[in-house]
């Protein structure tokens, strides 16, 4: 089990696309969850792409799933008895409250927690293929700043260091017999959370240092003291492939905003 969006260094067709490529693949897959009819479709077909294209089986991030689900179960139950109108599948009397279950909020909620999931998921695919320096040399390439492509890079970076370091706090407190981070009672939880954030935080405070440090005593700021042009390690370059796949992405969502505006 990984940790939530960190990359998976596979090679894999989807691996062997520019970030760009991926990025712009994810947000039109992120736009047709709220565009096209039937969100689940999308959302099974995300696990399938991410199983072919990028050979990483749901075993490896399923914890995501089980943390979307009480979500999408929560949005769900809330549509179907709160929000939803006629017609009900059934309706409970508690003498100060009548309860239905609402057959078209059952219906809208489960596409409104669909649609959660599947971007979720587009956000998934994106992070676990594509390594983080890449993406940032790659904002490079695309004109921005190097210190901003840094912070693109670095902040998808981020959430697994964390994670990593949740997991440190976690065996070392096991390590000596407690499990308040290790059990499913989210009122012994919650708590222990509370108590790892100071050294959560100061792990987290201590790996920026030393990443600063790394990137100071490589001479990251000569090329903007000397004038001199940067140079790239893995220069990224958008191939006849990336381009097709863009030109498909963009002519798809044109149709289906188009398809969209005509049957309004």
């Amino acid at each position: 089990m990984r940790p939530l969006y960190s990359f998976s260094a596979l090679d894999s067709f989807l691996h062997r696309l520019d970030p760009r490529t991926k990025l712009i693949f994810a947000l039109t897959y992120l736009a047709f969850s709220f565009l096209l009819p039937a969100p689940w479709v999308l959302f099974v077909a995300m696990i399938l792409i991410i199983w072919v294209f990028a050979g990483i089986s749901p075993k490896e991030y399923y914890h995501f799933l089980v943390l979307m689900l009480p979500i999408m179960l929560g949005i769900t139950a809330v549509h179907t008895i709160l929000i939803g109108g006629p017609p009900y599948v059934l309706q409970v009397d508690l003498r100060i409250w009548r309860m239905g279950f609402s057959a078209q909020g059952l219906q809208s909620g489960l596409e409104l927690a669909f649609r959660l999931g599947t971007m979720g998921l587009a956000f998934t695919v994106f992070a676990m293929t594509t390594d983080p320096f890449h993406w940032g040399m790659a904002m490079y390439k695309w004109g921005l700043p190097y210190k901003v492509a840094f912070l693109f890079a670095f902040a998808v970076r981020l959430y697994p260091l964390i994670q990593e370091e949740f997991l440190v706090i976690q065996r070392a407190l096991r390590a000596r017999g407690s499990n308040v981070l290790s059990t499913p009672n989210p009122l012994a939880f919650f708590p222990g959370v509370v108590m790892a954030a100071v050294p959560l935080g100061l792990g987290a405070i201590r790996r920026s240092q030393e990443m600063a440090l790394a990137m100071e005593l490589r001479g990251l700021h000569i090329p903007e003291h000397t004038g001199r042009p940067r140079v790239l390690f893995r220069e990224p370059v958008l191939r006849p492939l990336d381009v097709a796949i863009i030109a498909l992405c963009v002519v798809s969502l044109v149709s289906v905003i188009a398809w969209r505006m005509i049957n309004r």
